[in-house]
């Protein structure tokens, strides 16, 4: 599962988003005004967000909340992309 955070230098919550995913192993974070193709294929019309790319197809997670409750949930983090692909 490839995990990407979009962000922009004015948000007040980017950076409290930025510090929740901090020990996320091989999380990229993006400025979504640097990466607008990158945030237009993905759906970003509001940041933070946070992508998980997978398998199974994409999740975008908006806003500090829906960040937070998918950091705080472990689970989320056993090494696989919730297929049987392995990854």
């Amino acid at each position: 599962m490839k995990i990407m955070l979009f962000t922009t230098p004015t948000c007040q919550y980017c950076g409290p988003a930025k510090e929740l995913v901090k020990n996320i192993e091989n999380i990229e974070i993006l400025n979504a005004m640097e990466n607008l193709d990158l945030a237009e294929l993905y759906g970003i019309r509001s940041v933070p967000a946070l992508v998980l790319e997978k398998c199974s197809g994409n999740e975008v997670l908006v806003g500090l909340e829906q960040i937070t409750n998918f950091v705080e949930n472990e689970e989320n983090f056993s090494g696989n992309c919730g297929c049987n692909c392995g990854h």
